[in-house]
C-alpha cells in the first residue's frame, strides 16, 4: 500500500506543459503593462494561479480519468476563474487603443452579444459533458486539450459582455442581470441532470484505468463512482451560481454608481431650466 508521502506526491504534477503557457502570458502581460504594476496585477496573478493549479496540483491529476469532481472543478476554474480575472487584469488604456481600430471596434461588439456569450459559456459546458464527447476528451490526450482551449475561450467571450475593460461593450445593467441570472438557472439544471442521472455522464471515471495505484486508497474512504458523479454534480450547479450572485452583486453597484454620475447632472439641468424661466 502507498504511504500517505507517496500518494500526495504523486498528486502532484510539477513537470505539467501548463508552465509554458503561464510564463508565456505572463511576459505578454509585462510587455503591454510596461514593467507597472497596480491592482490589474493582482488579477493577473490570481489567473495564473488558477490556471497552474488546474493542472499542477491534484485537482489536474485526479481529473485526468480519476474523480469526475476533480474534473468538473477543473473546467470550473478554465470557464469562470481563469478568464474572469484575466479580463480584469487587462489595461482600459491598452484594450481601448487596440479596439479603436474600426475592425477590432466591430469584433468587440460582436463578442458583446448577449446570446453568443450565453451560448458560449453554457454551450461548452452543456456539450463536453455529452456521455459519448466527455469520455473522448477524457481519454484522448490531444482532445482533452482542444477541450480545455475551448473552455478558456468561451469563458472570455462570456464575461466579456459584463467585464470588458471597454465601457462600451458592457450589457445594459438591467439585461446583465438577466444574462447572469440565466446563465445561473442553465448550471443549475445541467446540475440537477448530473446529480440525479442514473447513467454515467463520463464513463471514463466510472471504471478508471489506475495508473498512479491510488483507487483503493479513494475507495476506502467511500469514493464511489456514483457518489463522485453526484458531487460533481453539486459542483456544477452551486459554485457557479454563487459566482454569478457575486457578479450580479458588482453590476448593481455599478448600475448604482452610474446612477449616481446622472443625477447631478439631471439636476443641473432643471435649475438651469427653472432659471431660464424665472
Amino acid at each position: 500500500m502507498s504511504s500517505y508521502f507517496d500518494l500526495t506526491s504523486e498528486l502532484w504534477k510539477w513537470a505539467s506543459p501548463v508552465w509554458l503557457l503561464v510564463l508565456s502570458l505572463t511576459l505578454i502581460f509585462f510587455i503591454v503593462q510596461r514593467g507597472a504594476l497596480s491592482r490589474r496585477g493582482l488579477y493577473f496573478v490570481v489567473a495564473m494561479f488558477a490556471l497552474a493549479m488546474a493542472y499542477v496540483s491534484p485537482i489536474g491529476v485526479l481529473s485526468d480519468g480519476y474523480l469526475f469532481s476533480a474534473h468538473v472543478i477543473q473546467h470550473l476554474l478554465l470557464l469562470l476563474i481563469v478568464p474572469l480575472f484575466l479580463l480584469l487584469s487587462l489595461s482600459k488604456s491598452a484594450t481601448e487603443a487596440i479596439f479603436s481600430h474600426p475592425f477590432m471596434n466591430r469584433m468587440g461588439h460582436v463578442l458583446a452579444v448577449p446570446f453568443l456569450g450565453w451560448l458560449s459559456g453554457l454551450g461548452v459546458m452543456w456539450f463536453w459533458h455529452i456521455p459519448s464527447f466527455c469520455n473522448a476528451s477524457t481519454e484522448s490526450y490531444s482532445l482533452g486539450i482542444f477541450r480545455d482551449a475551448t473552455f478558456l475561450l468561451a469563458g472570455l467571450v462570456f464575461w466579456w459582455p459584463i467585464f470588458s475593460p471597454v465601457k462600451r461593450f458592457h450589457l445594459p445593467s438591467p439585461l446583465a442581470m438577466i444574462y447572469l441570472f440565466s446563465a445561473c438557472l442553465g448550471c443549475t439544471l445541467l446540475g440537477i441532470y448530473i446529480t440525479f442521472t442514473v447513467i454515467s455522464i463520463c464513463p471514463a471515471f466510472a471504471n478508471p484505468v489506475d495508473r498512479l495505484g491510488i483507487m483503493h486508497l479513494l475507495y476506502d474512504q467511500g469514493m464511489t463512482p456514483a457518489l463522485d458523479q453526484r458531487l460533481g454534480g453539486l459542483l456544477m450547479w452551486v459554485p457557479p451560481c454563487s459566482l454569478y450572485v457575486c457578479a450580479i452583486m458588482v453590476v448593481l453597484r455599478r448600475w448604482y454608481s452610474d446612477m449616481g454620475q446622472l443625477t447631478p447632472q439631471s439636476t443641473g439641468a432643471t435649475n438651469a431650466l427653472r432659471e431660464a424661466r424665472s
